[in-house]
């Protein structure tokens, strides 16, 4: 496959809208939303780490740019509102899916971002991080809560890994690079969860006072 890393970013880009509006809805569902909050909630989710990652980059975000960004997020958001309230699939196993699927699409389009604009490799570490999580910081902070990234998910070790990867095989192929990255990046999350893996998290002792 010989295509270009702007187009690659693109179709990465696309893919992580899809699957981290559903993301965001679920969130917001759980949350108890309404159907405006649901759909603020979708579009933050998977539009919020690109519009990051563009901003580091000094680009105008490409949700500016590239009209059916906006178009998909909000009809993602807004299919996804009956597809999850009404399913009667357990929504965990989906919403794990639908996770992996898009931390691995943006941490490949961050990591091509980065190379594409020519910078060192921990940039292209620090862009497939954000590109990957901040959508969902974004989210986790508008329903009020702590991150997940933050406290119980291996979401950014795995896009740092991904990000790695793009590095390596981005010289031989950019378009299998970021398959390779964003398989690897998909896989590592859904095995992660699958097996209660977590990075260390000290605790305090008892007698302890951290104000």
């Amino acid at each position: 496959m010989d295509i270009s890393p702007g187009t690659l970013v693109g179709i990465f880009d696309r893919v992580g809208i899809v699957a981290f509006a559903y993301s965001g809805v679920a969130v917001g569902l759980r949350r108890n939303l309404d159907v405006f909050g649901l759909v603020v909630l979708g579009v933050v989710t998977c539009l919020g780490g690109g519009a990051i990652r563009d901003l580091l980059i000094d680009r105008t975000p490409l949700v500016l740019v590239r009209e059916d960004y906006f178009v998909l997020a909000i009809g993602s958001s807004v299919a996804s509102i009956p597809l999850i309230s009404r399913s009667r699939v357990p929504l965990d196993g989906v919403l794990l899916l639908c996770r992996a699927v898009g931390l691995g699409a943006f941490a490949s389009a961050g990591a091509l971002a980065a190379i594409s604009a020519s910078l060192p490799f921990p940039a292209v570490l620090i862009l497939a991080i954000v590109t990957a999580t901040g959508g969902g910081v974004l989210r986790d902070l508008l329903a009020d809560d702590v991150p997940a990234v933050l406290r119980a998910e291996v979401n950014a070790t795995a896009a740092l890994c991904g990000g790695v990867v793009v590095w390596l095989l981005h010289p031989l192929n950019p378009a299998w690079a970021s398959l390779v990255a964003a398989t690897l990046v998909a896989c590592g999350v859904i095995t992660a969860q699958r097996f209660g893996v977590q990075l260390p998290r000290p605790q305090l002792h008892a007698d302890d006072n951290i104000e």
